[in-house]
């Protein structure tokens, strides 16, 4: 899937990271999370951002929309460690790159889709990457990945990416 960044106006807020933001309203509706987590235990649809925010308040208007029958709250970590149930979706922002492994790794297997900007992040074992080119952002999809942590993801999506790592280590189909 590739979308130009330049359909979106700009303002105080980058034309990239508008559209990264819409994005990850979007991708939710291709993404099935098992019933009994696709709430948070305050009930609501918990989209997480996690290490710098370069959406501004941009994402604070989100919290109007609906997943999964649940209002849309927004959360923002710098650590790792407050990630909680709370969080159905997490985007893993650049500035975690030199912690990636270890983020990854405390939020394997869990019902979290991991969404990151960092090159090398589906290979890393991130779920889907935004991959940006010549004005245009793409995905890659750590299919495997997706699978070990319970989550689904439609089959338009799938067909709009590229696929890496679709058999992680330690995990079978």
């Amino acid at each position: 899937m590739v979308i130009s960044v330049q359909i979106v106006a700009a303002g105080s807020v980058s034309p990239e990271y508008k559209l990264k933001a819409a994005l990850l309203y979007k991708l939710t509706r291709f993404i099935e999370w098992p019933e009994q987590y696709s709430q948070g235990d305050d009930g609501s649809f918990g989209i997480c951002i996690l290490g710098q925010d370069d959406f501004g308040s941009l994402l604070d208007t989100l919290q109007k929309r609906y997943v999964n029958n649940a209002r849309i709250s927004i959360h923002r970590f710098m650590q790792s460690e407050g990630i909680n149930e709370n969080c159905q979706l997490v985007f893993i922002s650049d500035s975690k790159r030199s912690y990636l492994n270890s983020i990854i790794n405390t939020l394997a297997n869990k019902p979290i889709l991991t969404i990151g900007e960092s090159k090398k992040f589906a290979d890393q074992g991130g779920m889907i990457q935004f991959v940006l080119n010549d004005g245009q952002i793409g995905f890659k999809i750590n299919i495997g990945h997706v699978h070990t942590s319970g989550l689904k993801i439609a089959a338009p999506l799938l067909e709009l990416a590229t696929i890496v790592d679709d058999n992680p280590k330690g995990t079978s189909k």
